[in-house]
């Protein structure tokens, strides 16, 4: 955590403090000694330019773990799956919301319900997912994200101040990684929106929802309200993913950096190793 804010006599309880932290050996793919590449999938970067029409994502299945140069993150493989079903869910949206068949309203209602509870939940574990899988290549201990939701990785409470009678305050996983390449101020700033996945999220797992209940209506009225909805929830999962696509490009950025200087420094130290010593004092 920042040393200077950490030990602030009265830190502020309503503001989420940031860890320091450094990368871990796990940060990238391992062949013998060699370091090769980054050991995450930046799946945000490619699900928001996937929702803007700009490319594609790519999805890892189970069976690829253990092959050549595979990783070995686990989250990137659930990040994966989920990402799989989300997109499956929003071109389900798309083509119910175009349709121009008849439907019983009954069943249009049914369908809008499930569609819209697919995306907001499915959000919410992606983004869950992609940030976990980031906080994976750092020596941020396990303990703190390994089980956490989405709200808990946003701002949670220190339970070691608390424990201890400390002053109580919050910490921020995602705005832990944000801190290290000075983004954490907009992330901080946009906390208030992303927090609307989370309580989006919270509400229709405790069925407080107005989504959740069932309005028998005209096919067409249950299709423009899906369509309403889903554009509602897709733009706040779309900030959030710039913010974690941001951290995709600034992390893979320093691995594949300090991949390249132990590349460089080893293979530095193997010719130097080679040339004769009458030549090395020469």
């Amino acid at each position: 955590m920042d040393t200077e804010e950490h030990h602030q006599s009265h830190p502020d309880p309503n503001i989420a403090y940031h860890f320091d932290w450094e990368f871990r050996r796990e940060s990238a793919i391992w062949v013998d000694q060699q370091a090769l590449a980054p050991n995450f999938h930046p799946l945000a970067m490619e699900f928001h330019q996937w929702l803007l029409r700009q490319g594609q994502f790519s999805v890892l299945a189970e069976n690829h773990k253990g092959t050549a140069f595979s990783l070995t993150n686990p989250y990137a493989y659930s990040a994966s799956a989920i990402a799989a079903i989300l997109a499956r869910s929003i071109n389900a949206s798309h083509e119910f919301t175009h349709a121009t068949e008849e439907l019983d309203a009954t069943e249009a209602d049914i369908e809008r319900i499930r569609i819209y509870n697919e995306q907001v939940l499915y959000m919410a574990r992606f983004c869950e997912a992609t940030i976990k899988q980031l906080l994976y290549c750092t020596q941020i201990p396990k303990k703190y994200y390994e089980h956490a939701a989405l709200g808990s990785l946003l701002a949670s409470d220190c339970k070691e101040c608390r424990k201890s009678g400390k002053p109580p305050h919050k910490n921020s996983m995602l705005g832990s990684l944000a801190h290290r390449y000075k983004l954490c101020l907009e992330f901080d700033q946009c906390l208030i929106e992303h927090l609307k996945i989370v309580n989006r999220r919270r509400n229709l797992e405790a069925a407080h929802s107005d989504t959740q209940a069932l309005n028998i209506r005209s096919a067409t009225e249950s299709r423009a309200q899906l369509e309403h909805d889903t554009l509602k929830v897709g733009n706040e999962f779309v900030h959030m993913l710039e913010h974690i696509s941001d951290l995709e490009i600034e992390m893979r950025k320093e691995i594949k950096s300090r991949i390249r200087y132990h590349f460089e420094s080893s293979l530095s130290t193997t010719v130097e190793a080679q040339v004769p010593e009458n030549e090395m004092s020469s």
